[in-house]
């Protein structure tokens, strides 16, 4: 049986915001090449990728993963 992970509802807010400014830079292919664009996105949301990434889904990521991950 898989365990059920949730997120707070500041994290869901946040995650909301955060697919919606990527969705606004990735949804139109002429920014790819906007050397402006591309580094405002990423100086701007490198803070919330760090956080979900090493943080928040960190901890919601099943042992077994974690463990087999950390292996590697």
């Amino acid at each position: 049986m898989t365990e059920e992970k949730s997120f707070t509802e500041e994290e869901l807010i946040e995650l909301f915001e955060f697919f919606g400014k990527t969705n606004s830079v990735f949804h139109q292919p002429l920014n790819y090449s906007n050397e402006k664009v591309i580094e405002e996105y990423a100086t701007s949301q490198y803070p919330i990728i760090r956080k979900y990434y090493y943080d928040v889904l960190w901890e919601k990521l099943p042992k077994k993963y974690k463990e087999k991950l950390l292996d590697e």
